[in-house]
């Protein structure tokens, strides 16, 4: 039985919902590319950053989480606009590197912008990037912020391209095999899940949000990756390599 990392966020649930005959292991973003770097896990939804960082040890599937317009659970609730956060102390989630590096492309390459500082998220700044659920109650009941910036909505009108987040990736060494019959497994469970959208939004709810407004949440997502998304993964990687690394 193959170990499959889980992502706990609500934008993953349409995979996990009705997926069956794995053993499903609950991570965080950040610590899932870890485990599945260090052989602990078979395959799994990694952060882009993470899947490139081991694509050589990887199969891709044909899924993720592309983002067509705007993510509504990857935000930079700020003080101030992007192009005014030159010199800012910027707080960011230690949750995944993926969101961390398109704001640092973003700032850089379309804001002009170099923040004085990048601390943890829940030190004093000026401006604190957040994702996943944790985005989502903030924006839905957490504390005002007078600039709530989508930075999926924020590259598609720069690019014009959607925004890869996430990629579906088995493990190279899993045989063949095995791979292609996950592959199937994954493609039905997907299904299923978007057609039980009502039945994830009751279980949801804790969140803040109406049964239609996470329904429209998940409806958003391009969970199949096409030749836009695979076009906006490049051109990330492509920008990405224009910026250095980012200071301790």
């Amino acid at each position: 039985m193959l170990r499959v990392g889980r992502i706990p966020y609500l934008n993953c649930e349409p995979f996990f919902h009705r997926l069956t005959g794995v053993e499903l292991v609950d991570l965080i973003p950040r610590r899932l590319g870890e485990a599945m770097a260090a052989g602990r896990l078979d395959a799994g939804p990694l952060s882009l950053m993470d899947y490139l960082r081991i694509e050589s040890e990887l199969t891709p599937l044909p899924y993720g989480i592309g983002c067509p317009t705007d993510a509504r659970s990857v935000l930079l609730f700020s003080d101030r606009p992007l192009s005014s956060l030159g010199g800012a102390r910027v707080g960011i989630t230690g949750e995944t590197s993926t969101s961390v590096e398109l704001l640092r492309v973003l700032l850089a390459l379309r804001h002009g912008a170099e923040p004085a500082a990048w601390v943890a998220a829940e030190e004093p700044c000026d401006a604190v990037l957040l994702i996943g659920d944790q985005a989502i109650r903030r924006a839905t009941g957490g504390p005002p912020a007078p600039h709530v910036i989508d930075l999926g909505l924020e590259w598609r009108e720069w690019t014009g391209l959607p925004f890869v987040f996430a990629r579906w990736a088995v493990a190279s060494r899993v045989p063949a095999r095995e791979r292609r019959a996950f592959e199937r497994a994954l493609d039905g469970a997907l299904d299923l899940g978007m057609a039980a959208l009502p039945e994830i939004a009751a279980r949801r709810r804790d969140l803040g949000w109406s049964a239609a407004q996470i329904a429209s949440y998940l409806r958003n997502f391009a969970f199949r990756l096409g030749p836009d998304e695979e076009k906006g993964a490049a051109e990330f990687v492509r920008l990405r390599g224009q910026i250095g690394p980012r200071p301790c």
